[in-house]
C-alpha cells in the first residue's frame, strides 16, 4: 500500500499529536515564519515558547520529522558545541503557517 501524505490538519485529527505536541508545533511554525522560512530555535527556547517540556518538544520534533511536515538539519560541529538544528516545513506542511489554528 503506497503511503499517503499526510497534512498537519489530518495527523492532528488522526490523534498523531497530544495537544502538548500540538502546541510544540505551533511554536515551531510561528517561529518558521517570523524567521524567513526555518526556525533555528533551541530545544529549550520551543519548549518554553511551547510551555511544554524539552523531552515533549523532542518527541513531537521528531514525529513531525517522521511523517514529512519538517526537515531537520542538523548543524555539528566537531571542535565546539554544536549549533541548533535548523527546522524547515515541507511542502506536505501547512501552506500558511501563521493562520495555523490547532484544537
Amino acid at each position: 500500500m503506497a503511503e499517503q501524505p499526510v497534512n498537519l490538519s489530518t495527523a492532528i485529527y488522526l490523534g498523531v499529536f497530544s495537544r502538548a505536541e500540538q502546541r510544540v508545533l505551533q511554536a515551531i511554525f510561528k517561529a518558521i515564519a517570523e524567521g524567513g522560512g526555518r526556525c533555528v530555535a533551541t530545544l529549550a527556547m520551543l519548549a518554553r515558547d511551547s510551555n511544554t517540556s524539552k523531552s515533549t518538544t523532542r518527541n513531537a520534533i521528531t514525529r513531525a520529522v517522521e511523517i514529512g511536515l519538517l526537515e531537520k538539519m542538523e548543524r555539528r560541529s566537531s571542535c565546539a558545541v554544536s549549533l541548533p538544528n535548523v527546522l524547515t516545513g515541507t511542502s506536505r506542511g501547512p501552506s500558511n503557517p501563521t493562520n495555523m489554528v490547532l484544537q
